[in-house]
């Protein structure tokens, strides 16, 4: 999977992130890959707050966790690179705001997590 597949299979399955690709492509007038995920780091991050959408909102961010696993084992090295810096690295610490969400880490993007 390339950068070009994984922002497209990321929208495609979380139609969510339309509006906030929208609108990240228009301040920007381009496509920033690094700072889109790091927006998206921060929509999931908001579905474990307390702000968040409860259970549903913790559905979404389970899948979402999931497809960036997915994403991060089958994807190219810039691929694995997005997800490790855009999103784990940008990840609340403890006694942050959405930082439970590190209890919903799997697999590699766990690993990471714990080693930042």
């Amino acid at each position: 999977m390339n950068e070009e597949q994984f922002f497209h299979g990321l929208v495609r399955e979380f139609p969510q992130l339309g509006s906030l690709h929208s609108e990240h492509v228009e301040f920007y007038e381009e496509f920033l890959p690094h700072v889109f995920l790091a927006d998206v780091t921060r929509w999931a991050v908001s579905l474990f707050t307390g702000a968040g959408q409860g259970l549903s909102g913790e559905v979404v961010g389970n899948r979402l966790i999931d497809f960036l696993e997915g994403a991060y084992m089958h994807g190219d090295c810039a691929v694995k690179e997005l997800v490790r810096i855009s999103f784990v690295e940008n990840l609340p610490y403890s006694g942050q705001d959405g930082f439970r969400i590190h209890e919903h880490l799997t697999g590699n993007l766990r690993n990471m997590f714990m080693e930042r």
